[in-house]
């Protein structure tokens, strides 16, 4: 969707009340500017796709520590950022898929017992990432 719309601050919202249901939520921010859950953890955390960088050394991705990529937030809000290029540069989408896989390869909703995951995406992304009609 467009920006400035609300959708960070409906993601934050929506994983707030989850928790304090008592449900277990993963919050993954899928833009860039990383700020999708700066209102769980209050800063702007590093993200996935930093941390994968800084760690390439390994050559499996069993290897590569889950700390630094997600942070406990707001009511234990499971909180993490995909990343991406600087804008401009690059493919935002290609970033957030990277962010994604890792998710999935290393079972994170499973070792986290996540209830409910929440993607906080930008509507524009259309290079291999998501896209709206």
């Amino acid at each position: 969707g467009k920006g400035g719309i609300g959708k960070s601050t409906t993601s934050s919202n929506l994983s707030a009340a989850l928790a304090e249901m008592g449900r277990r939520v993963l919050q993954v921010g899928c833009d860039p500017k990383r700020d999708s859950v700066a209102q769980l953890v209050h800063s702007l955390p590093p993200t996935i796709l930093e941390q994968l960088t800084q760690q390439r050394e390994y050559s499996s991705t069993e290897d590569i520590s889950l700390e630094g990529m997600f942070f406990e937030g707001f009511n234990n809000v499971i909180c993490a950022e995909a990343g991406g290029p600087p804008p401009g540069v690059g493919c935002a989408g290609q970033g957030v898929l990277l962010a994604l896989e890792f998710i999935e390869k290393r079972k994170v909703i499973k070792k986290f017992k996540i209830d409910f995951s929440i993607y906080d995406v930008l509507g524009d992304v259309v290079c291999g990432g998501f896209a709206m009609p």
